[in-house]
């Protein structure tokens, strides 16, 4: 069988969140299991081309022609068109997408599938992700009329790839989908609605969120038309790639540890809170992700003096809007450190010294903080919610973690006193470190499920 995974972002080539990490896992994964599997990417300008093979050239017919010329290594097809990949930006800068992304990605779609039906690029399963290639599935199964299996999966049912309904003849759609159980939504076009319409498996990325849109709640308008195909639906938490992540090995850790021996992270611990001036006795909890209402970041605002009135250090890492409000809370409160631009190497030293890791998300279909949290032996704080719900089981039923359900400030102070509670009990507290520490979130555990729906999508 071969398998190719087609999107907009792959780490380490490009990756603006989270499904650059997935893209990588599961190409990663699906090798280590002896999948043929590679990826299909869009050439951005930083890319260097330099090692690079060159396979052929396609050329997409639409409004204008669009050529591509394609290139490649061991694992990744690259599709290259400087005039609409050679920019700054993945999707365009901080204020506003690129003004025709529509173009940009519908074109790569039809060149991706140029590609297939030239057969260099032969493959059984299309794996898509997102709006940015959700055209392939219909281009392919209901205007080239092929058997392939087609896979797609939602990270962010919020980016829904809209676009008014000029797009139909600039990209060549059959106008006879431009209805409300084809591609149109309300008055215009919807790329996602595309690959949810014309995949044979849905997926999204934990078994709650695959619940969650399909309520008006955490749908985006969309939860009808995913009802309406909700037996393809299927949820899959995503993974971790455990070499890129490992408190045994990380190069950014004082002191690397294991699960056996877990001195190493005391150290972090006090060489941290040396270096920005806290008091290594106290619990460290660390919020590490955007600041960002889709994180809970206004629950954190509304409770902030409450909890850190509590014994307990506080370290914020992540870059947003709402990074400044909690910037001013660092002047006059000497448990608590903000730095409002990210910084990956700060990111895995919180990892390997923080006794918490804290998630008060509003939604969050998957979430990976958690996931790395854990890996380095940090105890999860989570609202009960997408992904979180999945991967975090409360210590109150045998689990692992503190979970709190109302998106509330009493509920968020009530777990944090529990967390504060439970980091006084020490020797419960390091079996729970432990207990995290040998779950396993890996790329191959992740990939397997994938495996599995692959061989038996009809």
């Amino acid at each position: 069988m071969r398998v190719v995974i087609v999107a907009s972002e792959l780490y380490p080539y490009a990756k603006t969140g989270g499904l650059g990490d997935f893209t990588h896992c599961l190409l990663k994964g699906l090798r280590e299991l002896g999948v043929d599997a590679y990826a299909c990417l869009p050439l951005y300008g930083w890319i260097d081309k330099g090692d690079l093979i060159y396979v052929g050239k396609v050329e997409v017919k639409l409004s204008r022609l669009w050529e591509y010329d394609v290139y490649r290594n061991d694992r990744v097809y690259f599709f290259d068109n400087p005039e609409l990949f050679h920019r700054d930006y993945v999707y365009g800068p901080p204020w506003g997408g690129y003004w025709d992304n529509h173009l940009r990605f519908g074109s790569f779609c039809w060149a991706v599938c140029e590609a297939i039906q030239k057969e260099f690029l032969k493959t059984d399963v299309v794996h898509t992700n997102d709006w940015h290639t959700a055209l392939i599935p219909l281009i392919l199964k209901y205007i080239y009329r092929t058997d392939h299996k087609h896979v797609f999966t939602i990270h962010n049912i919020a980016y829904q790839g809209v676009f008014g309904k000029h797009v139909m003849d600039e990209l060549k759609l059959p106008w006879e989908l431009f209805h409300m159980d084809g591609i149109e939504f309300w008055g215009n076009v919807c790329f996602l609605k595309a690959g949810i319409a014309f995949c044979d498996v849905l997926t999204t990325v934990s078994p709650t969120h695959a619940e969650e849109i399909k309520d008006p709640r955490y749908g985006f308008g969309l939860d009808g038309f995913i009802r309406k195909h909700s037996h393809k639906l299927v949820g899959i938490v995503n993974g971790v790639d455990y070499k890129t992540w490992n408190p045994e090995t990380d190069p950014s850790l004082w002191y690397n540890y294991t699960r056996k021996d877990l001195r190493g992270k005391a150290y972090n611990k006090r060489m941290l809170c040396k270096e920005f001036g806290l008091d290594e006795k106290l619990p460290l909890i660390s919020y590490i992700s955007r600041y960002a209402y889709q994180k809970g970041v206004e629950l954190l605002l509304e409770g902030f003096e409450r909890i850190v009135k509590l014994r307990a250090n506080y370290f914020f890492l992540g870059s947003g809007e709402y990074g400044p409000f909690i910037k001013d809370a660092e002047d006059h409160l000497p448990n608590v450190r903000v730095v409002t631009t990210f910084n990956e190497d700060l990111s895995r030293k919180l990892y390997g010294s923080s006794d918490f890791i804290l998630m008060p998300s509003l939604y969050e279909p998957c979430g990976i903080t958690q996931l790395i949290g854990m890996r380095y032996g940090c105890i999860p704080i989570v609202r009960k919610t997408g992904g979180l719900s999945d991967t975090v089981k409360d210590i109150s039923a045998d689990g692992y973690g503190i979970v709190f359900e109302n998106f509330e400030v009493p509920d968020l102070v009530c777990a944090v006193e529990r967390a504060i509670d439970l980091y006084h009990a020490r020797q419960r507290f390091l079996k729970l470190v432990k207990k995290v520490m040998s779950l396993d979130f890996s790329c191959r555990n992740m990939s397997e499920k994938y495996l599995e729906l692959y061989t038996s999508t009809k």
